[in-house]
């Protein structure tokens, strides 16, 4: 009997080991060159910049800024990967240590600095900035900032929360973003959100040709991110991957029927030919 309990627990962990394997030979590429990551909330958002941005990057030759790169920087190194002829630059108000080392392309780098420093002008072909400018008192400086960075005939993609939310699982159930690390400068939302009228405008201002303003995270992909995010708090292993094929079907559905409303914002720009602003 007891011969027969450890043959069953020997083939339980090689089930195991296999299974991990497996996960990590399917995950690893997924995120490196696909994704970004497996966390849901960035693979949503990353499906949303890749799809507008794309075409623009497959020219080739572009010089771009991740404004708000995050610690990971992770966005940045997944597009360096997928466009091999495009320069990619991150800047994050915190960078891991690990991170610069652990980027392996010529075409991408991380720099540790607030953007609300950023001096560059007409520098980048394209500049986008994900969730970012929630976290930034002075909305209207930064914004010029990063329109004075495009060139002329530049690109620009802002995502960043709206100002209505809805939550499925209540106001309680809703994501901590500092859940599994120490809280740090720069974490709080100093603005709720914006709506697109008012994106649409301080762009219009500022020399931008708005090309496509959208509502995201639709009432389903919403769904999604908050059954990641309960998943998340709970320890569920792998839980990003087995979302996986909703996410994919959902924001595609939400690419073709832009929903009347959702918990984000996204709204993206050229810079008029001529403009120094």
């Amino acid at each position: 009997m007891a011969n027969t309990i450890n043959d069953g627990g020997g083939t339980a962990h090689t089930m195991i080991s296999v299974l991990d394997k497996v996960y990590r030979t399917v995950a690893s590429p997924l995120s490196e060159r696909w994704l970004g990551g497996l966390h849901t909330g960035l693979v949503i958002k990353g499906l949303y910049l890749q799809w507008k941005v794309a075409a623009f990057l497959r020219q080739g030759g572009r010089r771009v800024l991740d404004a708000g790169c995050g610690p990971e920087a992770q966005l940045a190194a997944m597009l360096a990967v997928r466009y091999p002829t495009c320069t990619f630059v991150g800047w994050d108000l915190h960078v891991n240590p690990e991170v610069r080392g652990a980027l392996r392309h010529q075409n991408v780098s991380v720099i540790e600095s607030d953007i609300a420093r950023l001096a560059s002008v007409g520098e980048y072909d394209l500049v986008y900035s994900i969730d970012v400018l929630e976290h930034i008192e002075d909305f209207d400086g930064t914004l010029d900032r990063l329109v004075t960075a495009l060139r002329s005939g530049g690109l620009l993609f802002i995502h960043v929360p709206s100002l209505h939310q809805h939550s499925w699982f209540g106001s309680g159930e809703t994501e901590t973003p500092h859940h599994f690390r120490a809280h740090r400068s720069g974490d709080d939302h100093v603005h709720e959100g914006f709506s697109l009228s008012q994106l649409t405008h301080a762009l219009e201002r500022r020399s931008i040709e708005v090309l496509d303003t959208r509502a995201t995270f639709g009432r389903w992909v919403a769904l999604l991110k908050e059954m990641f995010s309960s998943g998340e708090r709970q320890g569920i292993r792998g839980i990003g991957f087995l979302l996986l094929p909703g996410v994919l079907l959902a924001v595609g559905l939400e690419m073709l029927f832009s929903p009347k409303r959702g918990n984000g914002s996204m709204i993206v720009g050229l810079k008029r030919e001529g403009s120094q602003a």
